[in-house]
């Protein structure tokens, strides 16, 4: 008898979660496949065993392994997007005027917080998705364009208020940080669950200022 109440109970969680909710789960679970198996080597098998789902359930969402991984795309990019929204604002910037080296350690503590917080959808994008298929390309290049938008714009307003060397390009700053940040997060952020986040955002910081600060 309490067997057959746990199977009902189980049942009643399935029909109860939303569609939305539903999605979020074959997603998630999809982005743990992939950071540990590959693209390559997983498979639809693979993505609902780890959900705990039938088959079916998986095509009522999505029609094919590439079209969830595009999802795992466009996921962490409105996640990203989301995550800027208000950041570093001009009022903030001016609000540590007199500490600027202290604008680009939160800065970046915020960032490296943010991807090891989703260590797995990082692992994903950054390792698999601009190397898999070219239809995945978009979603990678409009990830990176994001990130690079908003770091020059955060140059641009130290400039703007007298803390950054005016002579360097807020364009060019962006991919440089870009690119080390990538460097970062591969090295060390996504292979390390225990990384400690503050001595590296205090080391990035610190080489930043040194790079770009008004003479």
């Amino acid at each position: 008898m309490s067997v057959y109440i746990s199977r009902m109970s189980s049942k009643r969680r399935r029909v109860l979660m939303t569609p939305d909710a539903r999605r979020q789960q074959l997603i998630a679970a999809a982005t743990w496949v992939f950071a540990r198996k590959g693209y390559r080597q997983a498979g639809i098998s693979d993505i609902i065993a780890r959900a705990g789902v039938a088959r079916g359930t998986f095509y009522l969402y999505f029609t094919s392994k590439q079209e969830i991984f595009v999802a795992i795309v466009n996921d962490i990019h409105g996640r990203i997007t989301r995550a800027l929204a208000g950041v570093d604002s001009a009022a903030a910037l001016a609000g540590h005027a007199t500490d600027p080296q202290a604008i680009l350690r939160a800065s970046a503590r915020r960032w490296l917080a943010f991807f090891a917080e989703h260590r797995d959808a990082a692992t994903v994008i950054l390792k698999e998705a601009s190397s898999i298929d070219p239809r995945f390309e978009k979603g990678f290049t409009e990830l990176r364009q994001s990130a690079a938008a908003f770091f020059a714009a955060r140059f641009k307003r130290l400039q703007e208020l007298g803390m950054a060397r005016s002579s360097m390009q807020p364009e060019l700053f962006a991919h440089l940080q870009l690119g080390m940040f990538d460097e970062l997060l591969n090295r060390f952020v996504l292979r390390d669950p225990h990384a400690d986040l503050d001595a590296l955002a205090a080391a990035l910081a610190d080489f930043e200022w040194n790079g770009i600060r008004a003479h």
